[in-house]
């Protein structure tokens, strides 16, 4: 959780992230920093709360715009330097693409299309490289109707992990929604960007660096992990698609889980106590929530799924097919979907997919814990894993979790934190099943031998 810290005049602010691996909270003062400093004694709080409330009376209008214009002349003084820089680009009228633009569309095409067929038209590029690095080798033909980008010397976005990402991501996800007087001229649309450059205006500790400009686009990138016993068919099963660099191998990054280290080289495998669980669920189902639950926590300890957009959980005799499942978690291209939740989710709450709709078929819709996740692939944002994350503990008090399983209390965890979502059904056995040429599914489930799921991969990617 965060907690925010408002000093000085308006917009001036620092923020107090919870330190991660559960330590105490940090506080950041305006101008220093005071680490290991209570939410509660961080100065300025609840003086910002009674300016709030002064504002509304209008008792302090005349000391508002006084500070403002102090603080202004301030970074007058302090930065010139950007002032004229900015000042010289935009006459020059560089910037970055607009959506929907003509340069927007020929940028997007070079990122996923381009690159590929033709790498040798992009030198120097490559599928990781920024919009913006592609936009200006556009901009040199003058066909593409691209402008240059704006050149942000000393710029640094904010990476996963770091305080100031952390900071960013509050702002982001509960300060522009409960002190909107704090962060004006940003909305719950606003880019991470300028998000960062509104902090590092007000508090060059929270953040040290103004951000880079905003990417208006960049491809979905996937964190996918398995839990693999260390007997039986799984692990063969696994090292053949390590071999082909196939299903979770072919994500953008990934690790394995286990109860023990595995003999396969060059993958990082996270322990956990057990991969075993005993008895039925009501359901039928195994009740092994309590795997899975140590398991997340490993992931969360692990960090880089921080790096990525979406965090992929996927069985072994699972076929996922990552790059189709990426074109549909895109932006702009995400499917409609059927069952919307009866409520509203919080800016910046995050998604997650629900792929079975059994309960379609006797005429009912969402609700009694339908549609649902089922387990075979699991596939949640980076930020909604992130308040699961926050909240699991509230989530085990408020359902019989040891005695679930792992998918039941995922969705109904997310369910509880009013997370949004998608639906996306899935070629899976246990719920509808599909054959692996259909292409409107991203996953095929089950596969339980080396030959069978091969087969299917070669089908759906063929």
């Amino acid at each position: 959780a965060f907690a925010a810290v408002a000093l000085g005049s308006a917009g001036a602010l620092a923020l107090v992230a919870a330190a991660r691996g559960g330590a105490a909270p940090a506080g950041v003062a305006l101008g220093g920093v005071a680490r290991g400093v209570a939410v509660s004694d961080a100065i300025g709080f609840e003086e910002k709360e009674e300016e709030d409330k002064a504002d509304e009376d209008g008792e302090k209008k005349g000391d508002e715009k006084g500070a403002d214009k102090s603080d202004e002349d301030e970074a007058t003084e302090a930065e010139p330097s950007e002032a004229k820089r900015a000042a010289k680009q935009a006459a020059q009228k560089c910037g970055m693409a607009t959506k929907d633009s003509k340069c927007y569309k020929n940028v997007v095409w070079a990122m996923t299309d381009g690159i590929k067929k033709h790498p040798e038209w992009y030198p120097g590029l490559t599928k990781k490289s920024l919009f913006e690095d592609y936009q200006r080798h556009l901009s040199k033909d003058e066909e593409n109707d691209c402008p240059e980008p704006c050149e942000k010397p000393g710029c640094e976005t904010a990476k996963a992990g770091s305080l100031c990402f952390d900071n960013v991501q509050w702002v982001m996800t509960t300060g522009i929604e409960k002190h909107p007087k704090w962060f004006q001229g940003l909305t719950e649309e606003s880019p991470m960007e300028d998000v960062q450059d509104h902090i590092h205006q007000s508090n060059k500790t929270a953040c040290p660096k103004t951000a880079c400009n905003p990417q208006p686009f960049k491809p979905v990138s996937l964190f996918c992990w398995m839990v693999v016993r260390p007997d039986g068919y799984e692990l063969g099963l696994v090292k053949a698609q390590l071999a082909a660099k196939a299903g979770t191998f072919a994500c953008d990054d990934y690790v394995l889980v286990s109860s023990q280290k595995l003999d396969i080289p060059g993958v990082k495998v996270l322990q956990i106590s057990s991969t075993s669980a005993s008895g039925w669920t009501g359901d039928g189902t195994s009740p092994n929530a309590p795997i899975f639950v140590e398991a997340w926590e490993q992931i969360k300890a692990d960090g880089r799924y921080l790096e990525h957009d979406w965090v992929v959980k996927c069985d072994p005799d699972t076929v996922l097919v990552p790059n189709r499942l990426k074109e549909k978690l895109m932006p702009g291209h995400q499917p409609e979907n059927p069952y919307p939740p009866p409520f509203k989710s919080a800016p910046g709450a995050g998604q997650w997919v629900t792929n079975c709709d059994k309960m379609a078929s006797w005429g009912k819709g969402w609700g009694d814990g339908w549609p649902m996740m089922y387990g075979a692939v699991e596939i949640i944002s980076r930020e909604a894993i992130m308040k699961y994350f926050a909240n699991v503990d509230n989530c085990k008090m408020s359902f019989p979790w040891q005695g679930m399983g792992e998918d039941a209390f995922m969705g109904m965890c997310l369910r509880k934190l009013e997370v949004g979502e998608l639906f996306m059904k899935q070629g899976d056995g246990n719920c509808a099943g599909g054959v692996c040429t259909d292409e409107s599914y991203s996953a095929f489930h089950p596969r339980k031998d080396i030959n069978s799921w091969m087969e299917c991969w070669g089908q759906a990617t063929g």
